[in-house]
Parts: structure tokens; sequence; C-alpha cells
């Protein structure tokens, strides 16, 4: 594992052969956030890692095929827990809102916390500060999310005021509107620049030793074959991703890497 960007693409390009019947839709779409995520894990020490929010499982699964001990929490563990038998991964029930850690101070080398934090519905500075207690002295925290500098969705914005439509569309409101309890989560609280993120570390408690902006949804549907059955949706989204590739802060994901001291 001496080249961490090419074990995580081969580790994620290999991963729908053994494993090729785990909602492959979501594989296709998540695929290159597992590739940055896995890539930034190697680089760090230690095989210690809790992934905050497992469910639906693929990227628990790369972690361990990366060599990595895994454990898990997730507010609904028993959705899959015939995978998690299958891994041995122990994944517990925790909602970082309400509930106290059911894991051990100083029990960590890394924690990854990867698209969840635009979910919660508290402000998550107590939760990076919970995180903190996990970690070994010289632990690491890793957080991505998408990036609220977006490209695409700054464009959708921009439209949504000139043609004078609501920002929330009514497919999401109504879908939003019809949540109940923990479902709540399903849906985003609030999106984060960098500097937020980095605010939030250090303010925290931790220090700030990586900041990367990831294309990790760009390249989704730029497949060869879509130029063909969908040209124009191909030919917008080429453009977008060109201008993202240039314009680096406005990419779909940023990640954080965080050490706790």
């Amino acid at each position: 594992m001496n080249d961490p960007v090419r074990t995580a693409k081969d580790v994620v390009q290999t991963y729908p052969t053994v494993n090729p019947d785990n909602k492959p839709s979501y594989y296709r779409y998540h695929r290159f956030r597992f590739q940055a995520l896995l890539s930034a894990m190697l680089r760090l020490p230690g095989k210690q890692v809790l992934e905050v929010g497992v469910n639906p499982g693929h990227f628990t699964e790369m972690a361990r095929m990366a060599g990595y001990d895994v454990h898990g929490s997730d507010l609904f563990p028993e959705h899959r827990a015939e995978l998690w038998q299958k891994l041995a991964v122990d994944v517990k029930r925790w909602n970082i809102d309400h509930e106290p850690p059911p894991f051990a101070d100083a029990q960590f080398d890394i924690i990854l916390f990867s698209e969840v934090i635009e979910h919660l519905a508290n402000p998550p500075l107590e939760a990076l500060e919970t995180f903190a207690r996990l970690l070994k002295p010289g632990g690491h925290l890793i957080v991505s999310t998408p990036n609220q500098f977006y490209l695409k969705s700054r464009l959708r914005t921009l439209f949504d005021i000139l043609l004078w439509r609501p920002f929330d569309h009514t497919g999401e409101f109504e879908a939003w509107a019809n949540l109940r309890s923990e479902a709540r989560y399903y849906t985003h609280s609030r999106l984060f620049s960098m500097p937020q993120l980095a605010w939030m570390g250090q303010k925290a408690g931790y220090t700030v030793v990586a900041r990367e902006y990831h294309a990790a949804y760009e390249p989704v549907g730029l497949e060869w074959p879509r130029i063909i059955t969908a040209p124009h949706r191909w030919i917008v989204k080429a453009g977008i991703a060109a201008l993202t590739w240039l314009l680096p802060g406005t990419r779909s994901m940023i990640l954080i890497v965080l050490r706790k001291e």
C-alpha cells in the first residue's frame, strides 16, 4: 500500500465483483467519494477505525478489504445485520445528537465521518468534541460533506431565482414535510463550506492537517454510451465537470482531515 491513490482505486474498482448485489446504483453514484475517502485513510497511521453512519455498507466492506479493523455506528444497524456479521464488524446504534457514544475513550486511530455531518439536527461542534474523546492521542478524524459552493448547486439556485421558483422544489418539500422521528436524518439540515469545517475542527481542539476538494459526483453520468442516449444531459454535465476541474473550490465534495493532539 505504498501508493494510497492507486490502492484506493484498485479496492473501489474491485468491490462490485466482491459484492455485486449490494445496491449497485448507490455504488455507481458514490464510487468516486469512496476512492477519495480510502485514499485519505491510507495516508494515516493506525488500523482501528470507527465509521460513523455505515449503511448501506459499501465503504465498510472496502475498508475491510484494505485491511482495517472497522467498528461502526448507525441509527439503524439492524438494516444490514447479516452484512456486519459477514464482515466481522461490530456496529452499534448511536444517535449522535442525543445519545452518549457506545465506545470507549481513546479506542480508535481513525474516525470516518462521511456524508453525515450535513444530516445532523443539532450543530455538529459537540459531536466533533465527542469524537476527539474516542480518538487515541495523535488519531485522526476524516470529515467529508457536500460542498456549499458546488457549482451545480449554485447554478440551480440562480435559475430558481431567475425563474421565480421556490428553492425547495415541490417534490423535495413534500418529502421533507412527511418525515417523522429519526427518519428526518434522511434529509440535509444544512451544507458547509471548507472554512466552516476548519473553524469547527479547530474550535473542537483539532489541528487541521489536510483540506481537499473532490469531484466526487461530477463524473457520474459521463459514461461514454450516455453521450448517445442522453446527449443534452451529457454535455451539460461535462461542462460543469470541466469548470469544477478548473475551479477546485466549486467541486461537489469537501474533505478535511483533523488530528487530535
